[in-house]
């Protein structure tokens, strides 16, 4: 993790597959439990459009974030998690 103008900056790509969406939601529920208006940048090796699927499916985060992706020249895929105002 680290921390750029835009949010906190996580690339999951490193971590094992299981722990990928846990270490997500962790970072999302942590933020929404102290009030953070960070936007949360995801770097992925896949398209992680389920991801946010589940984020608005999910009790603690629904309604909570916009969810914008896009995959770059290099082949990774960028998620924008943006906290809804």
């Amino acid at each position: 993790m680290s921390r750029s103008s835009s949010g906190l900056v996580v690339d999951i790509r490193g971590l094992a597959p299981a722990m990928r969406r846990p270490v997500v939601f962790a970072v999302v529920d942590k933020m929404i439990e102290i009030d953070c208006q960070d936007s949360i940048v995801l770097i992925c090796d896949h398209d992680p459009s389920g991801l946010g699927y589940q984020l608005d499916l999910r009790r603690e985060s629904r309604g909570c974030y916009e969810f914008d992706c896009d995959q770059r020249m290099d082949g990774a895929w960028v998620a924008l998690v943006r906290r809804r105002l």
